[in-house]
């Protein structure tokens, strides 16, 4: 008998006395099994109005499809009592009937032991549906947090997020009193991807800084401590594009507006240029870098601004969500004077996606020591924490 269209009842059995019943026979068999999972599609309400749709091929092949974002697995039937997906990990479950309700069914993660209830409530679909989100494992019809954590990962991702990171950082340098200098912000970059097709993406990224504090150093030699404010946001414009085998190319402006609300804080400049990124992901994790280059377009005519800027990043994909990964960024001042021209950081760190209440959120902690910074003053190591909750696309 083929699973058609399923309502969860409950998702654990330990709450549930429907699945402490003496009346539920294990579905076996590899024919048996085969059947009941070919051609079947799994529905599940992740958050009001966010629903994860989960499909499984005869060939083999699944794919879930949540949070505008497409999860590849292959599944298979292992032995006569249970059938396989894998994803970044590989989850087994088993399955049995209510032999009193023959539109009853539950699945049982090998595992973890939670144990999902489902009802048939439409014998003409190949579909089934359960009320209650999985947890971080996810399920047939569900996203795990590693599945998500590689996804977000992907520079070309179709997953729309909220990213907070929150910085610390310390000074060193040539001038008096650089040592004991530092900085607290915020970046604001909320990422909300738009699908031109499956394998393209067309992105329009702000970076809102709030500077906390700051200390400037000022023409006398001593500091000034500034804060809180505005600072010159930024922005990118760009497609980004997945090739066969892995490769993600990006290409497009990036810019800045003279929004500082304090001119210690800011350029008071506009600044427009290129940018270009390439990345491999693979299941592992992913590998990449993006480049971009500012000058000076219109504002302050004093000096002029020419600046090659990018990021490096990086990600390992480790179990339960975790990874190994950072996201140092660098810059080379053309304009500056000989030694005060590249700031470029080695950074480690490492993330934890999880699920609260079917919603992904990311947290991640990484620290950048700066191996090449202006002599006069400058950056001497970072710490970053972020925060990134994952949202429904309003497209």
């Amino acid at each position: 008998m083929k699973l058609t269209v399923f309502t969860a009842l409950l998702a654990s059995f330990t709450f549930s006395p429907l699945v402490n019943a003496d009346n539920w026979q294990p579905i076996t068999g590899a024919e048996a099994l085969q059947q009941l999972v070919s051609g079947a599609t799994a529905e599940i309400e992740l958050q009001p109005g966010v629903t994860a749709v989960g499909k499984y091929y005869a060939d083999g092949t699944a794919e879930i499809e949540a949070w505008n974002e497409t999860f590849q697995r292959t599944w298979a039937v292992k032995g006569d009592d249970q059938v396989c997906y894998t994803g970044v990990k590989t989850n087994c479950f088993s399955f049995e009937k209510n032999l009193d309700d023959k539109a009853e069914f539950r699945a049982s993660n090998v595992a973890t032991a939670e144990v999902f209830v489902f009802r048939v409530t439409d014998a003409e679909t190949d579909t089934f549906t359960r009320e209650t989100p999985a947890g971080n494992e996810g399920g047939l019809g569900s996203p795990s947090a590693a599945e998500v954590a590689a996804a977000l990962s992907d520079p070309n991702t179709n997953m729309g997020s909220m990213n907070f990171q929150f910085d610390y950082i310390s000074y060193d340098g040539d001038i008096p009193g650089a040592g004991s200098a530092s900085a607290t912000r915020m970046l604001w970059q909320p990422s909300l991807p738009y699908k031109l097709n499956d394998t393209t993406n067309l992105f329009i990224r702000p970076a809102i800084p709030v500077i906390f504090s700051q200390d400037v150093p000022q023409p006398d030699g001593s500091f000034s401590s500034e804060g809180v404010d505005l600072g010159d946001i930024g922005f990118d414009f760009s497609v980004g594009k997945t090739l066969p085998g892995g490769i993600v190319l990006l290409g497009g402006l990036a810019g800045t507006l003279p929004t500082a609300t304090n001119d210690s804080l800011g350029l008071d400049q506009w600044l427009l240029g290129p940018e270009a990124a390439v990345a491999m992901v693979q299941k592992w994790g992913v590998l990449g870098v993006l480049v971009s280059h500012q000058w000076d377009i219109a504002g302050e005519d004093d000096y002029d601004t020419s600046i090659t800027g990018g990021q490096y990043f990086y990600a390992f994909n480790l179990k339960d969500g975790w990874q190994i990964n950072a996201s140092p960024t660098f810059s080379y001042n053309h304009e500056a004077s000989s030694g005060n021209k590249w700031t470029f950081p080695l950074g480690i760190g490492a993330s934890k996606t999880t699920l609260f209440g079917g919603r992904p959120w990311k947290f991640g902690l990484q620290y950048w020591h700066y191996v090449k910074s202006p002599d006069n003053f400058g950056p001497d190591y970072q710490i970053r924490f972020s925060v990134s909750p994952v949202i429904k696309l309003p497209w």
